[in-house]
């Protein structure tokens, strides 16, 4: 007989993060009361694949994914587990679980937390802002998030590193497909110092909707997101209106106005989205109360 955290790791190694349906059934009815409508019944029967979700889960070895999350150094979490990061649960769609790989004790900390993004081809005066925002946040005790990516997500990760403080990555793709693989030492750095979060499998390829999924992933998991450089459109501005979406507090850092990669960060100004910051303390104002900072 499996137990509800078993049949969470088979329905997360099948159905993909942006499948409102079976997400809602999940959250709204328990894993559990799903799992037996889709084998024992035929609850399901006029909904869209799904005969496809019921065959991929008969045909699913637990112990061929538990093994295949052990071979990737990895674990399997969800909300079963006493540091289940419970900010997940304010999306409309939460992960059904999340595999990670590092220092598991960073989850504990996330209460006091920050999300830097930004381009993946910023300006030098980009670079130095995440830069700077980091280097503060891990002297002000805060974990440090962002999305492995080129740019400012790497120097973010890479300045937070260097100031001896707890950095969370989250990946689109497995932990066995880490990308970019240019980044692959970074990679080692923070899963000996902080976080490997995904919402995939090992083996699970990086593909470029998956950004966007992963994206509601950072927003969520922090007490504010700052973006640092965005061009009008881009996967920082997402996940800027990710967080903004689930009343957490979004900043933009200002730049040229002649610039496109401030052009995001001027939009979500313009929109109301965002408040301008220019220095951590203005956002501790925000994040903290006053009497903790």
């Amino acid at each position: 007989m499996l137990d509800e955290k078993a049949i969470k790791l088979l329905f997360f190694a099948i159905v993909e993060p942006t499948n409102q349906f079976w997400i809602s059934e999940i959250s709204i009815h328990g894993v559990v009361k799903v799992y037996e409508r889709l084998t024992q019944k035929n609850y399901y029967e006029k909904i869209t694949g799904y005969l496809k979700i019921k065959e991929q889960l008969a045909s699913l070895q637990i112990s061929k994914l538990q093994a295949d999350l052990l071979a990737a150094n990895s674990s399997f979490i969800t909300s079963e587990d006493h540091d289940w990061p419970s900010q997940l649960n304010d999306l409309a769609a939460p992960p059904v679980g999340l595999v990670i790989r590092g220092n598991r004790k960073v989850l504990q900390s996330l209460n006091n937390s920050i999300s830097i993004v930004g381009s993946r081809k910023p300006t030098n005066y980009g670079l130095q802002v995440a830069r700077k925002l980091a280097a503060d946040s891990v002297a002000a005790q805060l974990v440090v998030v962002s999305g492995g990516a080129y740019g400012i997500d790497t120097q973010v990760h890479s300045a937070t590193l260097e100031a001896k403080g707890e950095t969370i990555s989250v990946l689109a793709g497995g932990f066995n497909k880490l990308y970019p693989v240019e980044n692959k030492k970074l990679f080692d750095r923070i899963n000996q110092q902080g976080l490997l979060i995904s919402e995939a499998m090992p083996d699970t390829p990086t593909a470029p909707a998956l950004f966007l999924i992963r994206n509601r992933l950072i927003a969520a998991l922090s007490s504010a997101t700052v973006v640092v450089e965005a061009e009008y459109v881009s996967g920082s501005i997402r996940t800027a209106r990710d967080a903004a979406e689930i009343f957490r507090p979004v900043f933009a850092i200002p730049g040229q106005i002649d610039s496109p990669l401030s052009a995001g960060c001027h939009r979500l100004i313009a929109d109301r989205v965002a408040d301008i910051a220019t220095t951590l303390a203005e956002i501790l104002q925000v994040i903290r109360p006053l009497q903790s900072q």
